[in-house]
């Protein structure tokens, strides 16, 4: 394992604000599970809905890391950065004003690479730096159109709290739908309100926050199966993802997402549109289904309801079958696994 005496600084740039309660919470996770290395960690503490926090919020976030960091007598040896762009601007500041020797290791998310390409030249010359990349999964690594040498695939792993889950029968579960993240377009908050005459007949539960949250409130007074309860910590998800017969996913883009992950380690099945994210974890018909997002939104939201069909017309025995094989691959994405490759990483990076 790391030597007790290499410095880790984590830097992130997620944080949690009132419409996100829990942003950013897999990377705290992340540290406190790394404790033994008594790692540095800095993110956005200062994190709001309101337009001045919009603007300042990076001013804010970079010179609170030199006081916390640059100036302070403690010198590390790597910084991790959570988030590549614009957060990877920390990371080289504090290797120019505090340490050249730094080791820089950076862990994309989906977003960081989606939204830049094709990568700009301050973008490029930035990758330049890194010494250690990490990719959330497989295909988001592919969407790198950059030389990545020293590059890892490995999520950010879920709650050790799920590995207590234990499995439900069909017939002991209340919830039918359940759906876990944040309620905005591109997590396909308009599919779900196109889906919900399709469920009437079913109990739906939408566990977050975000943009579409008042309109999804609303929309629930229509629909009184439908209920929505806003963000939850990891121990009242277990509760959601035990007493649910499967989590739906519906996003445009996604990396990884750790939900499905959460989902399946606590015997839920999932039902997901084929991002980069759900091909990484689902096999279609082994362990839940995928959902092809080709043609127009229509075609997609029919093959949604074909897919929500052909569930809720499983046997027994198929959905038992569904439960063990999420869970048995869900496994490996359990904090204690991811934290001790990224321990041995953070070795690698150091000799």
């Amino acid at each position: 394992m790391l030597s007790i005496n290499s410095n880790i600084l984590i830097v992130s740039n997620m944080g949690p604000k009132p419409s996100s309660p829990f942003q950013g919470k897999f990377v705290h996770n992340q540290v406190w599970a790394l404790a033994a290395l008594n790692p540095g960690y800095h993110y956005m503490r200062w994190h709001s809905d309101s337009l001045l926090n919009k603007f300042l919020k990076y001013p804010v976030f970079t010179l609170d890391f030199i006081w916390r960091y640059v100036l302070s007598r403690r010198r590390f040896d790597i910084v991790h950065v959570h988030f590549f762009y614009p957060t990877i601007y920390l990371a080289l500041l504090y290797k120019v004003l505090r340490n050249r020797r730094v080791k820089i290791v950076v862990t994309c998310h989906g977003s960081d690479i989606y939204k830049y390409q094709p990568p700009g030249r301050l973008y490029r010359w930035c990758a330049s730096k890194v010494d250690q990349w990490i990719f959330a999964s497989k295909a988001l690594a592919q969407h790198f159109s950059l030389p990545a040498p020293q590059a890892r695939v490995l999520p950010a792993g879920i709650n050790e709290l799920f590995r207590q889950a234990e499995p439900l029968s069909w017939q002991q579960k209340s919830i039918d739908v359940l759906y876990v993240g944040s309620l905005d377009q591109n997590k396909g908050m308009d599919r779900l309100l196109a889906l919900l005459p399709v469920l009437r007949d079913k109990k739906v539960v939408l566990a977050g926050a975000g943009p579409w949250l008042e309109k999804l409130q609303r929309c629930a007074q229509q629909f009184p199966n439908v209920l929505v309860v806003g963000p939850k910590d990891s121990a009242a998800l277990k509760q959601l993802y035990q007493q649910s017969r499967c989590l739906i996913s519906l996003s445009r883009h996604e990396a990884f997402g750790l939900v499905m992950a959460e989902a399946m380690a606590c015997y839920t099945p999932v039902i997901a549109t084929d991002t980069d994210g759900a091909k990484e974890q689902l096999t279609h018909g082994v362990n839940g289904l995928l959902v092809s997002q080709q043609g127009d939104e229509a075609e997609v939201i029919a093959r949604l309801t074909g897919a929500l069909q052909q569930f809720f017309a499983l046997s027994e025995q198929q959905y038992q079958l569904l439960q063990q094989q999420g869970r048995a691959g869900a496994e490996q994405y359990l904090l204690a696994a991811v934290v001790t490759e990224l321990q041995h990483l953070y070795q690698s990076v150091v000799r």
